[in-house]
Order: C-alpha cells, then sequence, then structure tokens
C-alpha cells in the first residue's frame, strides 16, 4: 500500500467517524425532544383527570404542545 492511499483511508475513516457522532447527536436530540413533549402531554392528562382544567382547556393546551 503506498502512502497515497494510506492517507485515503485515514481520511475517509475520520469522516465517517464524524458523520456518526453528528447522527448521533442529532438523535439524541430527537430523543429529548420526544420525551419533554411526551412528559408535557402527560402532565396535561393528570391536570384534567384531577378536574383541574376542563377539557376545552386540554383540547386547547394539548394542540399547543403538539404543534411546536
Amino acid at each position: 500500500m503506498g502512502v497515497i492511499q494510506v492517507k485515503k483511508i485515514f481520511i475517509f475513516l475520520i469522516l465517517n467517524i464524524l458523520i456518526f457522532t453528528f447522527s448521533y447527536a442529532n438523535d439524541s436530540q430527537d430523543l429529548k425532544e420526544t420525551t419533554k413533549i411526551s412528559d408535557q402531554l402527560k402532565s396535561l392528562q393528570d391536570q384534567y383527570k384531577s378536574g383541574v382544567i376542563s377539557g376545552y382547556e386540554y383540547e386547547k393546551e394539548k394542540k399547543k404542545i403538539l404543534n411546536k
């Protein structure tokens, strides 16, 4: 193997590592967003079930959360 081929392989590996790292970071952020939304919906549902908010308020707030 020549020096040029080794450099190409090295660059290829570095680029793959960078791509994997950035895609994993985005997946992690998406998971955090999904968890945040589900936590908000659960809290809203608990408020509705306990009578703190009405059905109308529940639906209105649920739409706000889901449309973010």
